[in-house]
């Protein structure tokens, strides 16, 4: 979730902007728009309903709310500048329109890393994790060829 919204948000976001000299452009990218938020929603939906603590859940949903709110805008002025392709306010408002919907995606990452939090401390324990276990079964074959210096006469198999 996280890496589709950093990598569509500014290729979205340019070809938005790019479309306002090419409006016939435009339906299609609202087509593709509405298919992503579509998308989004439902994870943001299972996000919302795992995240700990119950506010971070409330703040993705939310936050994936107003997006789709903002996407709704979006949309609207991307059909009223096809009317009429030459009307100038009418693409500010757009531009406009996607900036906000920029703005809000961002919202929303920032809402998800807030949830991620306990994932990612996860994630790292259990790197320390395997790398101790790693060290261990490297000096456990060393230890079993022989290769390390005894203290005294006994042998690795009798503390294996």
């Amino acid at each position: 979730l996280f890496s589709c919204l950093s990598i569509l948000l500014p290729v979205f976001f340019f070809q938005m902007t790019k479309s306002v000299t090419n409006p016939e452009e435009l339906g299609g990218l609202a087509s593709q728009m509405t298919n992503d938020y579509g998308h989004l929603a439902l994870q943001g939906r299972m996000a919302a309903a795992t995240a700990e603590p119950e506010e971070i859940g409330f703040q993705i949903k939310t936050r994936v709310q107003e997006l789709g709110h903002g996407c709704i805008f979006l949309v609207q002025k991307a059909g009223a500048l096809q009317i009429c392709p030459t009307d100038s306010y009418t693409k500010r408002e757009l531009i406009e329109c996607a900036r906000a919907v920029t703005e809000k995606v961002s919202l929303v990452l920032s809402a998800l890393q807030a949830g991620n939090k306990g994932t990612q401390a996860c994630i790292t324990a259990a790197s320390a994790v395997s790398g101790i276990i790693a060290d261990l079964d490297t000096t456990i074959m060393f230890a079993t060829a022989g290769t390390l210096n005894a203290e005294n006469n006994e042998s690795f198999a009798d503390h294996r």
